[in-house]
This record gives structure tokens, sequence and C-alpha cells, in this order.
């Protein structure tokens, strides 16, 4: 962990500097646990996530809200249009305070604290009145949930209970410094604001010389501020021996890393989502289609209904009308039939009864088989979905699969989501200065074939399975080195990528037709040409990403 107690007593210094004075203009929520705070000329992120919990400047412009919840507009009704008196770091611990002077329910000036608590899972968001009360919390702790620490509207706001050293008490640090068997652990259970990132350093610096603990630990403490990244961690000192990159500001730093995480965390979940999705779906599609099959065979066998109906009425005069169930020889199957009869029926009702079951079961097959086309089709669109979603791993790829599912109906619409206005496929341009444009899903095969390229452009596409749909976005005569590069694109992104002689077919754009009923991206195409290549990896690595 990096943002420890330290690194927030900075950052409330810096905060601070920047916001005192400002009126919070706005409040708006960009997810469940997200919320921004707009003042003139700055925005402050706040984020009660439990693995990324944070608050910081951002230079971002967003745009993309959610409809406020209700603590959302609480936030909105005390803490909104109020000037920020004063921003701080409480208890050299991870909890950030902002004082907030703003007109109560009777229209009188008074001051409110909002609380950022980040500590993980805990990460909370308090309001506090002039007196310290609690008014409300993003999170609610009840006594039956916490025995050391409540947080519940009109209770006195108390600190995390603590009894570790207040890292600017410097005799007391000197004095544990002195004890024995000191490691990065007993400094961080006996120290506050210490994290394992600095602790280690500690230990990194003294190279286990007992004596030097203490002035390694007054190094960092009397040490500018130098907000720094190396790698995955970062700190608001440079600590780091290399690879790191250096920021102006703790929020700067915050935002590139947060960034970061926030979007590999946001494709991790889009892509388990859509992934459980489909595979579902899936599932269900083949156990629909066994079942489907088994129907269909008792269907195909319904001429024995037709047989009994023949039977009854060809052997009238042998029914015994007092039985529920007769015996009759069929010379067409060879073998006697039992024929269950209703006793307050004539025999022709009774046949009767039979050849509507038979005209039933003829009826069913049609409908049966209709299913079964419609269910095979779902399931080669799911399949197919599935692998472009175990393949792609780029938020705007995935983003657009969702808006499939979200335009056929498979999702529900979402009234906040943004439509998505230009699909993210690839461009790649090969060592004649030649543009080859790669789709890697159905949106955005479909709109390279049939809405970007022209008719003269040509196309490529694996032979006989799924796979992207490659155009070489130009209309001349195209040489081997572009004709080649666009095949191993093609067979690239396909099942077929690690595979040898694998075939590409390739032909011109107006004989490559969109066939009509199916799902995702199927075509139909003629006048083709086939190419056998063997997936060169360094040459697509070779190729210039446009």
């Amino acid at each position: 962990m990096s943002v420890d107690g330290r690194f927030i007593e900075f950052l409330g210094k810096e905060l601070n500097e920047k916001l005192t004075n400002r009126r919070i203009n706005k409040i708006s929520q960009l997810a469940k646990a997200d919320f921004l705070f707009s003042l003139n000329n700055e925005n402050l992120y706040i984020s009660l996530s439990t693995a990324l919990a944070r608050v910081h400047l951002v230079k971002e412009k967003y745009s993309n809200f959610v409809t406020p919840g209700g603590f959302c507009m609480f936030l909105r009704k005390y803490i909104e249009k109020g000037i920020i008196t004063k921003i701080e770091s409480l208890n050299s611990d991870r909890i950030i305070q902002i004082k907030v002077n703003n007109r109560n329910d009777i229209g009188d000036l008074t001051d409110y604290f909002v609380v950022i608590e980040m500590f993980g899972r805990y990460a909370n968001l308090i309001v506090l009145d002039e007196n310290r009360v609690i008014i409300n919390a993003y999170k609610h702790i009840h006594p039956f949930e916490n025995i050391d620490r409540i947080i519940v509207n009109g209770l006195k706001y108390e600190l995390p209970k603590d009894n570790r050293i207040d890292p600017h008490d410097l005799v007391k640090i000197e004095e544990f410094f002195k004890g024995e068997n000191i490691s990065y652990k007993t400094i961080i259970e006996n120290i506050k604001g210490m994290s394992p990132l600095i602790a280690r350093h500690i230990i990194e610096k003294v190279n286990f010389n007992d004596n030097l603990f203490y002035q390694a630990f007054l190094d960092i403490y009397n040490s500018d501020v130098l907000p720094t990244k190396s790698g995955k961690y970062f700190y608001y000192l440079d600590i780091f021996s290399e690879d790191k990159e250096h920021f102006d500001s703790l929020s700067s730093l915050l935002e590139n890393q947060f960034n970061e995480a926030s979007s590999l965390d946001r494709v991790k979940q889009i892509h388990k989502y859509l992934h459980t999705f489909v595979k579902n779906n899936l599932d269900k599609d083949k156990h629909k289609l066994e079942k489907l099959s088994k129907d269909l065979h008792e269907a195909e066998n319904n001429q024995i209904n037709r047989i009994k109906g023949d039977l009854l009425l060809q052997n009238n005069n042998l029914i015994d009308k007092t039985k529920t169930e007769v015996k009759l020889f069929s010379y067409e199957l060879d073998k006697e039939v039992e024929i269950e009869i209703d006793r307050m029926s004539c025999p022709i009702d009774n046949a009767n009864k039979y050849y509507a079951k038979y005209k039933k079961q003829k009826i069913a097959i049609t409908h049966i088989n209709k299913q079964i086309e419609l269910t095979k089709k779902e399931i080669s669109y799911f399949e197919d979905l599935l692998n472009q979603i175990d393949e792609n791993y780029n938020i705007k790829d995935l983003e657009e699969i969702q808006e499939e599912l979200i335009n056929n109906k498979y999702l529900p619409k979402k009234k906040s989501k943004n439509k998505i206005k230009s699909p993210n496929y690839d461009i790649y341009i090969d060592e004649l200065n030649v543009q080859i444009a790669v789709g890697k899903n159905n949106i955005q095969n479909n709109y390279l074939t049939h809405k970007l390229a022209k008719k003269d452009y040509l196309w490529f596409h694996v032979q006989k399975q799924t796979g992207s749909h490659v155009v070489v976005l130009s209309n001349e005569d195209l040489k081997e080195p572009t004709i080649r590069a666009a095949a191993n694109l093609a067979a690239y992104y396909s099942k077929s990528k690690n595979s040898s002689s694998v075939p590409i077919d390739y032909t011109k754009i107006k004989y490559v037709k969109k066939i009509p009923g199916e799902f995702g991206s199927y075509v139909s195409y003629t006048n083709q040409k086939t190419i056998y290549i063997d997936p060169d990896f360094e040459l697509i690595k070779k190729l210039r990403k446009g």
C-alpha cells in the first residue's frame, strides 16, 4: 500500500492550499461509490471504492454521470454551494477532513465537516454538523456490527482507536528504534501512518544496522515532497532507485495511478460479466437444443397414433366396448398393438382422437425444426461472441460487445448508457504504407464491411470459421507484402492463429453480402481467391498501429 497516513498528511496540505475559500458549485455521482465535487476550475474526485478508495484533484473532464442516489442528494442539500474553509488530515491516518461553511435548513451560515476515511473495505464518507455530530454517512456501522466503533446518525463522531506512536512525537520514535528485533512489521504495528512500502525502505536503507534506524526515519521525516511513481508503486517521496517518474503534485500522481488501476478494474469487471452472461446463455441454448432434439424424435415417431386410429376403424366389430384397452394386430408393424380407448366413446371417436394427435405432432415437427434452426444459430452466435470476449481486453471493444447484446435485446437497455459513436476497430500500416483495418467484434466487423469499405477494397477472412473481418483500405492493385500482411492479420485474429497453413479467402467488398436473418457478422461471398498462411507473429509486430 502506497497511500498511508504520511501520504495523506501532505495530500491534505496540498488540497488545503488549492481549495481553501473555493465554492463547491456542483456535486455529481460518477458511480455507486464515486463522487465529483466541482469547484471553479477544479474538480475533486472522491472514491469510496473498496479497492481504490481515494480523494484528489482531477484534470479529466467527466460527463458520464449516473443518476444520483440518496446519499448524493443529501450531499447536494447540505454541502453543495458551500465554501471550503479548511482541509486537513486527521489522527496521522488515512483520513481527510473538509470543513465547509454553508447555510442550514433555516438559512443561517454554519459549519459542516466532510470526513473521508480511506480504510479499504471500510472506506467511508461521514458528514458532521458544527458540533461534530454525525448527520449522515455513506456506510453506517451499527452496534451489533462493531463494538469498537459506531457510525450512526446523532452520535458524536470519534476517530478510530489507535495506540500507535504519533510520527511527530520524535522522542517516542527514537525510544522505539532503540528497542530490539526491529522489522518492517514492527514499524507498521507501532508507528502511525507507516505503510509496508516505506517500512521496507527503512529496513533496506539501514541494512540491518540498528544504530541507523532513527536517523533513517529522520531523513524521511524531513524530506521534501516529491511525488514519484515506479512501476506499480508510488509514494509522496522519491524512494525508488530506477524506472521512476516524477509528478508536479500528489493529485496528478494519484490521478495517473488510479486511472490506470480503475481502467484495469473496469476491464476485469466487464470482461467477467460478459463472459459469464454469454457462457450462461450458450449453456442454456445447448440444453435447449438437446431437449428439442428429443421432442423432434418423439414427434417423428408419430406414425403409431395414425396406426392406432386405422386399427380402431378396421376392427370396429372386434372391439370390446366394456374394456379400456384393446390389443389389435398391425400388419404394418407385424405385431400386436395395445390401444387405450374411452368406453364412453364409439370406435370412430376413439380413432379420431388418435388422428388428432397424429396431426398435432406433424405440425409440431415444423415448429420444432424452426426452433432447432434458431437455437443452432444462437449457439454459433454465442460461441463467436465468447471467442471475441476472451480475445479482447480493451474496454472499448468490450463495451461494443455489451452494446451489441443490448441492441439484440439480450441485455436490458440502460438509461445512462452512452451510445458508442464510432467502433473501436484497429488500423495497421504495412511496409508499403497501406492501411489495413481489423474488426475485433461483430459491431466492428459489420461497420468495416458494410459501411466503411468501398466496393473495390479487398476483404480478407479465415476460411470456414469465425474470425475478424480484415479490410485493406485501398482500391489500388495490391502488392504481395500487403496481401500477406492482411492475410496474416485475418489468421491471427481467428481460432487458427496457432495453426499452420491457414486458408485465408479474399475478395472485393462488392462480392461480400450479409446473410439475412443471421446473428452477428456472418456473410456470404463469391469470386474469392485463397492464400495459405503460417501466422507470422513477428510480421504482425512490425506492422505500425494507426
